[in-house]
């Protein structure tokens, strides 16, 4: 059920029949490669969350594109907002998606550099009290049927999984006859990392052109088998969510606590 393609008499039914779940399909705008589109992140996971709603009933935000993205500032089309606008943006978004009925949300992560964030994200749903329960569902690994067909060694963006999704998904979008031969790991700073050091540049300094990956054989029965095990995954956990008591009482009680600290536990 997309949220965005049902009338407002549709919307209340959809509430009542989804049990209150609502998913949110978080990507960014950035490069992948010169052969996907700067929308691969929120155009995958969209699809992986309106697909899996059609097994376990849930309300699909519409697509949402404001994520972090900072380390892609130098490439062309990225859309990179300030960081306490993207938190502050989000809390509100969750709070109109509460105020609708929908009070189980659902954060649905289609790009790996929102995973902190997002779980930053989360601890700070607990600095006040919310009359709803915010869950993170980040990129799984592939299903195993997945991995019996992929090849390659080297694939962290734009590469074997997320070609290979597209093709199955818009393959309309995928230009492979442009296909970049700039994916290999520069190691830039490999002695910092080797260190246990970390630093925000890491990925300018591996992958400035915004490709992670090696050129095998990509196709669409590959990306069929990694969006059923996506979809079939995140299928499960709207079951979970939904079926969840103990998470909004633990929360209902944290919040009460925090009105009186004690050093009386349960």
């Amino acid at each position: 059920m997309n949220w965005d393609k049902l009338t407002a008499v549709e919307f209340t039914d959809a509430v009542d029949r989804c049990g209150g779940v609502c998913l949110v399909p978080l990507g960014v705008i950035e490069k992948h490669g010169d052969h996907l589109p700067l929308g691969q992140d929120p155009i995958y996971i969209h699809d992986v969350c309106s697909l899996a709603a059609e097994r376990e009933p849930a309300i699909v935000f519409p697509y949402y594109y404001f994520g972090q993205i900072h380390e892609a500032r130098h490439v062309p089309g990225t859309i990179a907002l300030d960081g306490k606008l993207l938190l502050d943006l989000l809390s509100a978004v969750c709070d109109e998606i509460a105020r609708n009925g929908l009070d189980r949300i659902v954060l649905v992560n289609g790009h790996g550099g929102n995973s902190s964030l997002l779980r930053y994200f989360l601890q700070l749903t607990l600095a006040e009290r919310r009359d709803y329960t915010v869950y993170l569902s980040d990129i799984p690994r592939p299903a195993e049927a997945a991995r019996e067909l992929l090849r390659a060694r080297n694939d962290g963006h734009a590469g074997e999984i997320e070609t290979s999704a597209m093709l199955h998904l818009h393959p309309e979008l995928v230009k492979l006859d442009v296909y970049g031969d700039y994916g290999q790991t520069l190691g830039r700073i490999a002695h910092v990392r080797e260190a246990g050091l970390e630093t925000g540049i890491w990925w300018y300094a591996d992958h400035p052109g915004h490709l992670k990956a090696e050129q095998v054989e990509f196709t669409a029965e590959k990306g069929r088998a990694i969006v059923e095990g996506h979809v079939n995954h995140l299928a499960r956990q709207i079951r979970v969510v939904r079926e969840d008591a103990v998470t909004p009482e633990l929360l209902r009680d944290f919040y009460e606590r925090n009105d009186a600290p004690s050093n009386r536990y349960p």
